[in-house]
């Protein structure tokens, strides 16, 4: 997210369902550490539904490095303490009329809206930045996500294969409406 974009966007405060407050803001290249950390403490078996992205020190030192970059937003979702309880991003290639979207809630956090106003937000942005699709990938065995990409606007368009390990999955697209 350029530098120009993050200022048309700063943190917005906000408070979760279960009375936590938080502040989603755009990830920073000092967020490396902190992203980190929130990888660190993803249960195992969560981490199936985040594939296939790594989710290393190595890749969070990586994705905060590009935090400036003009192809990608990616917000974070702060608790107290500067403690980062979530992770959404969209990314695409100059010229794609898509692109990819993902989003990892602390456990903690899920069933409190965090999705859903991390999601929020993001969709916002994207009514100006970057492609008219966000386009993602569900494990199938993943019903809460299922759900929450369906009342954010996703629609199923095909059930595939995950090409890693064959793990069924659905294949979903969000359009901006002035893009059909």
């Amino acid at each position: 997210m350029t530098p120009a974009d993050q200022q048309r966007f700063p943190p917005l405060a906000i408070t979760l369902r279960n009375s936590t407050p938080a502040v989603i803001r755009p990830l920073a290249e000092t967020d490396g550490n902190g992203l980190a950390k929130f990888y660190a403490g993803i249960p195992a078996d969560d981490v199936l539904f985040y594939c296939p992205h790594p989710l290393t020190p190595e890749y969070a030192l990586k994705n905060a490095a590009q935090a400036a970059s003009p192809t990608e937003v990616v917000l974070v979702l702060e608790t107290s303490g500067d403690s980062i309880g979530g992770y959404a991003w969209y990314r695409w290639k100059v010229g794609d009329v898509a692109s990819g979207f993902g989003i990892c809630i602390a456990r903690s956090l899920q069933g409190a809206g965090a999705g859903k106003q991390l999601m929020s937000r993001l969709q916002e942005i994207a009514l100006t930045v970057g492609p008219p699709v966000m386009s993602l990938t569900v494990q199938k065995k993943n019903p809460k996500g299922v759900e929450l990409y369906t009342k954010m606007g996703f629609r199923m368009i095909r059930e595939q294969l995950r090409a890693a390990d064959g793990e069924p999955e659905y294949y979903m697209e969000h359009r901006r409406l002035d893009h059909g």
